[in-house]
């Protein structure tokens, strides 16, 4: 697979996106999940932890994929390379 972003900081979103090719998905983490509503529109392949989710009180979009832990793990290891966008 492309590249995992991991966009933790919801004002990096716009640069983080400029450079997500399709073989790449975005990862909102911590305070990235704000930045949930910024992807809708964009076609971009993504997922949000859900506890950080729960824990700002942002509901995951329905084209984002609420991960768990485990799940986090998983995608970290099904990608070629990842990217943290503070």
């Amino acid at each position: 697979m492309g590249t995992l972003h991991l966009l933790a900081n919801p004002s990096a979103a716009t640069t983080c996106l400029r450079t997500v090719t399709d073989a790449d998905t975005v990862l909102l983490i911590g305070n990235g999940v704000l930045a949930a509503t910024a992807l809708v529109n964009k076609g971009v392949s993504c997922g949000a932890l859900a506890d950080d989710a729960e824990r700002l009180g942002i509901e995951v979009p329905p084209s984002c994929r609420a991960l768990s832990q485990a799940d986090f793990v998983d995608w970290v290891v099904d990608h070629d390379t990842s990217v943290t966008w503070r």
